[in-house]
């Protein structure tokens, strides 16, 4: 196939091609990752395009709940996220401030086979996932930048290379699994929706904590709802949920320990040594907010994951629901009857499950409402306003 012809001076004239694909993932994350595993363990040639060299901590979602192990399982990754480092905890308990004992729910005991939650970090996933790919027979470039995306019936990619090197290459099907701010999902002229955020979440890695690691967490005080996610050694991801209206609670240079000494709930008192934790990561503070893509296709293009939409993280579900867009999207493209009505199902069966939002997850998150800080600092129901979406492109 001839490469395509630019105008002299474009900045894409002088751009070296390379083989054709069946696939192509902008974005290596857990979605693209994963994908990328499934696809090429069936045959598929895959380009996987991941912008960092080395996956680095942000404060993302690191835990599947037990339905979201299950996909994994289906998937055959889940063995490959437990001897990345990943692991299952039973139980989840819920502290509350005036209450003298935690509600302790059996998680393990939701799903037949599924022992419990799987946690891990964030980094640690990607990188096993990308690393499985590879063994499979994906191809994985790190480092790129500049991707820029032509919807077609036969797509194009193009991108530039850590060292510069400006390349492209034609696919059956680009899948965008760039998160949140998706460039692929921009490009591709796909419709967004954001809701108005109910509240504020802020997360960090924080590790030291003695005591930690054999459950998950939840806690309500004050204007505060905690939660905490082992993943071993000593090492947690936290949260805290407030009222919206204080962004910069967590703010600036102090905000990292302002956050740990929040965190000392009193409830939690004699829970885990909370006076030696120390900050292991980044503090980041994000909108309780839904999205979503409502038809998350265009020509030769499909969004996974966050790119095609994202949930509140107050309901836990992001990690879970991205796994079984890759499920979806895996087996309509295996299909042998694989068609664009295959990926249409795909588009209608995700907003569904974004409207039912998997109440059967786990106690205390999506089965039921967490109760949470009013809009005052008030103690009530966690009652987010209602869906008022703002459109926008990227």
């Amino acid at each position: 196939m001839a490469p395509l012809k630019f105008r002299r001076g474009s900045p894409w004239s002088k751009i070296d091609r390379v083989r054709d694909q069946d696939l192509v993932i902008v974005g290596g994350g857990i979605a693209g990752g994963a994908l990328a595993t499934v696809m090429a363990r069936a045959g598929a040639t895959v380009l996987l395009l991941e912008r960092q060299l080395a996956y680095r901590d942000h404060v993302r979602g690191e835990i599947l709940w037990p339905w979201g192990v299950r996909v994994a399982r289906v998937l055959g990754i889940e063995q490959v996220l437990l001897e990345g480092g990943g692991r299952l905890l039973r139980w989840l308990h819920t502290y509350d401030e005036g209450v003298p004992s935690p509600t302790k729910d059996d998680i393990g005991a939701i799903l037949d086979g599924i022992d419990g939650s799987l946690n891990i970090s964030h980094p640690i996933a990607c990188e096993a996932l990308v690393t499985a790919a590879t063994s499979a027979g994906a191809e994985i470039r790190r480092g790129v930048r500049d991707v820029n995306v032509t919807p077609a019936a036969q797509p194009v990619v193009r991108w530039v290379d850590g060292d510069g090197t400006q390349r492209e290459t034609r696919c059956n099907l680009i899948v965008g699994a760039d998160g949140r701010r998706s460039t692929v999902r921009s490009q591709a002229g796909i419709a967004f929706q954001v809701d108005r955020p109910a509240h504020l979440i802020a997360g960090m890695l924080a590790e030291g904590i003695a005591g930690i690691d054999t459950v998950n967490v939840i806690a309500r005080e004050s204007d505060l709802l905690f939660f905490a996610f082992p993943q071993g050694g000593g090492r947690a991801r936290l949260y805290l949920c407030f009222p919206a209206h204080e962004q910069t609670r967590f703010a600036g240079h102090d905000g990292p320990r302002r956050f740990l000494r929040e965190c000392a709930l009193s409830c939690l008192e004699g829970v885990a040594q909370w006076d030696t934790a120390r900050v292991a990561g980044p503090c980041a503070t994000f909108p309780g907010e839904d999205s979503r893509a409502p038809h998350p296709l265009a020509d030769g293009v499909v969004l996974v994951g966050d790119a095609a939409g994202y949930e509140n993280p107050l309901e836990g579900q992001g990690l879970s629901m991205a796994l079984q867009d890759v499920h979806d999207v895996s087996v309509a493209l295996l299909s042998r009857s694989s068609t664009s009505n295959d990926l249409g199902t795909y588009a209608v069966n995700r907003i569904r499950r974004q409207t039912r939002k998997f109440r059967s997850s786990a106690p205390g998150l999506g089965q039921r409402r967490v109760r949470s800080p009013g809009p005052c600092g008030a103690r009530g129901s966690l009652r987010p306003h209602p869906r008022r979406p703002r459109a926008c492109c990227s």
